[in-house]
Parts: C-alpha cells; sequence; structure tokens
C-alpha cells in the first residue's frame, strides 16, 4: 500500500557535532530540509551529504524560524526535529504505519 510522502524539517546553528546521527535515522524520508542560522562549523555540508536541501537565514527568534522551515517542506506529513534528536528504534516503522493508514491525520513522538 503506498503511503504519503514524509518532508523532515530543521533548524541548525553549529550543530556539526550531532547532525549526522540525526540525519543518518532519517535518511529514508522523502525530504529532508534544513533552515540553518549561519553556521561557521560543517553543519551545512553534514546536512547536504545526507541530500538535504538546505537554506540560511539569519536567526531571529526560534519560533519564527521553525515557521520558516515548515513552510519549506514540501509534503504535507512534516516531521519536525531537533539537530540534537535521534529517532529511537522503531520509531520509523511507527511512522511509517501513520502514513499507509488514511485515519491518520496526525502523530506525536514521545520524547525523553
Amino acid at each position: 500500500m503506498p503511503r504519503e510522502p514524509l518532508s523532515v524539517v530543521l533548524i541548525t546553528f553549529n550543530n556539526a557535532d550531532t547532525l549526522d546521527a540525526c540525519l543518518r535515522e532519517v535518511d529514508w524520508a522523502d525530504e529532508i530540509v534544513v533552515l540553518d542560522s549561519g553556521s561557521s562549523d560543517d553543519t551545512v555540508a553534514i546536512a547536504r551529504r545526507h541530500g538535504a536541501r538546505v537554506t540560511t537565514h539569519p536567526f531571529d527568534d526560534y519560533g519564527p524560524q521553525k515557521q520558516r522551515v515548515i513552510e519549506m517542506a514540501s509534503h504535507d506529513w512534516i516531521l519536525n526535529l531537533d539537530a540534537d534528536e535521534i529517532l529511537s528504534p522503531g520509531t520509523r516503522a511507527v511512522i511509517e504505519q501513520a502514513l499507509v493508514d488514511p485515519r491518520h491525520a496526525g502523530f506525536r513522538l514521545p520524547r525523553r
């Protein structure tokens, strides 16, 4: 059964230490969108290595920056992550199950 496409969105700023592990866990998504706030480390290069579409915009505040990256997503289903978050084992299966079931309009993941 086909599933709905998924965009993963993140805002970043000097997240080179955590971004690779974060993006490795979502490389199966249909799209990864990164809005970088002007990093001076390898954050942008790491994001591009994972196939992310990267745009830079100066950081003005957390809420507006998150809204910008959400608006950049191409798909209706969006997984909004922080650059230091790593999906737990089994999370992909839960997400993909929601994406194939038309009764779902969204999902929430527990955070630790």
